[in-house]
């Protein structure tokens, strides 16, 4: 898997995927182990960052917010579902862990600094801080919530 970012194109805004591993600190009591991953972010939805964990049984999405990336990247940050804090590999390497919570299980996970600066820097040239407003379509996002939908038998 590569370990770079990759704008895809094809869409009027480019759309930044990371190919990343993951190591795996704790998960269901269980320690150890590499886990594939996908930083993705779109500025469409420019305040969000998908993490697509790509697992035997599937993908499994986490969205988590950029700011809470970039000021966890610098210290703690993060309260309830998802924490994320600036940590050293056994081999003394800046690295980042992100702590995911949820009803069904806890998931901790370190990331390489180097990998998440570089995605978290690409996707600041796409969309600067602080102007992620500009890059909302408020009339869709309204029209969409006024669609109405099927309702449930």
């Amino acid at each position: 898997m590569p370990n770079h970012s990759e704008p895809m194109h094809g869409a009027p805004l480019t759309v930044l995927v990371s190919e990343v591993r993951m190591t795996c600190l704790e998960s269901a009591g269980e320690r150890g182990g590499e886990l594939p991953a996908s930083l993705v972010y779109d500025p469409e939805d420019p305040y969000a960052v998908a993490l697509v964990f790509h697992a035997s049984e599937g993908d499994v999405t986490w969205m988590v917010s950029r700011e809470l990336l970039v000021t966890g990247a610098r210290g703690p940050a993060g309260d309830g579902d998802v924490m994320v804090w600036p940590t050293l590999t056994p081999d003394l390497d800046d690295a980042v862990v992100i702590r995911l919570q949820a009803p069904s299980g806890r998931l901790v996970l370190r990331l390489a600094m180097p990998e998440l600066d570089d995605f978290l820097a690409r996707s600041l040239c796409l969309v600067l801080w602080g102007t992620e407003s500009a890059h909302l379509d408020l009339d869709a996002l309204v029209a969409d919530l006024l669609t109405p939908r099927g309702r449930p038998a």
